[in-house]
């Protein structure tokens, strides 16, 4: 009987180690300590003004177009934006996060865009005035990039 209460005593030991872990393995790479943010869950921002899905936009560039013209795209990852930095006003601007939790585009002044992208795709639209446009994710501060829109 000594060896199943051991048993059992360890199993228990290892499961706790085992969730600490993977607790201590939630938070975002290259942050930790005060000024962080937690990562937000669903329910925080409304998925419904993320599209779930989202066919790519036809080209319709030609060899005369000009290189803001060309779909306008930014890939998320590795807690990096890379991607679209020149756009045409109002162009509609894809986005792929490929990593495992929501970002948000978000511009640093003024209301020009705020947008929350879930792992996967989304979109969303171009200042329709031309301008330097600096932007953040709300969730996590050390990701920035610039928009350009001429």
């Amino acid at each position: 009987m000594k060896e199943n209460s051991s048993t059992r005593k360890f199993l228990g030991l290892a499961a706790a180690a085992a969730s600490l872990l993977a607790l201590a393995g939630c938070g975002t790479p290259g942050m930790s300590g005060s000024g962080t943010t937690a990562a937000p869950t669903v329910t925080e921002r409304s998925a419904s003004a993320v599209p779930t899905t989202q066919a790519p936009a036809p080209s319709n560039s030609s060899p005369g177009s000009s290189p803001a013209a060309a779909a306008a795209k930014i890939l998320i990852k590795g807690f990096k934006y890379q991607g679209s930095e020149t756009v045409s006003p109002g162009a509609t601007i894809s986005v792929v996060n490929e990593d495992v939790e929501a970002h948000t585009i978000t511009a640093d002044t003024g209301a020009a865009f705020d947008t929350t992208i879930q792992a996967g795709a989304g979109s969303f639209t171009a200042p329709a005035e031309p301008g330097t446009y600096p932007y953040h994710c709300i969730f996590h501060g050390n990701m920035k990039g610039t928009l350009t829109v001429k």
